[in-house]
């Protein structure tokens, strides 16, 4: 009877496990390739939009958004940096808001 309920308990154990094992999301890498024309940041500020936006987003992409206001434009780039890993400095990010903003400003 004891064996028995060890073996139980084993195999419940391992059920368990084989579960929790097939629940784990499997992450792969993606390579993306930036749509031409309109890749790249042209103009003014266009090299720190280029060093840090143009990997991941045309600028057409960019150019094409809503008219953010300074404090929303800083939510969407912590945003890439946090949850998406782009790899910036966290120092550069008001330089980064302060060219989109003036972007827009320029486009309006």
């Amino acid at each position: 009877m004891k064996y028995k309920t060890i073996a139980l308990l084993a195999g419940a154990a391992l059920s368990l496990t084989a579960i929790a094992v097939a629940a784990t999301p499997v992450f792969k890498s993606e390579s993306v390739k930036i749509p031409v024309p309109g890749a790249y940041f042209q103009g003014t500020d266009a090299a720190i939009l280029n060093q840090n936006c143009a990997y991941c987003h045309s600028a057409n992409f960019v150019n094409d958004q809503p008219t953010l206001s300074p404090a929303t434009w800083t939510a969407e780039v912590t945003k890439m940096q946090k949850a998406f890993g782009a790899p910036y400095d966290t120092a550069k990010i008001p330089a980064i808001v302060d060219a989109l903003v003036a972007r827009q400003k320029a486009a309006n």
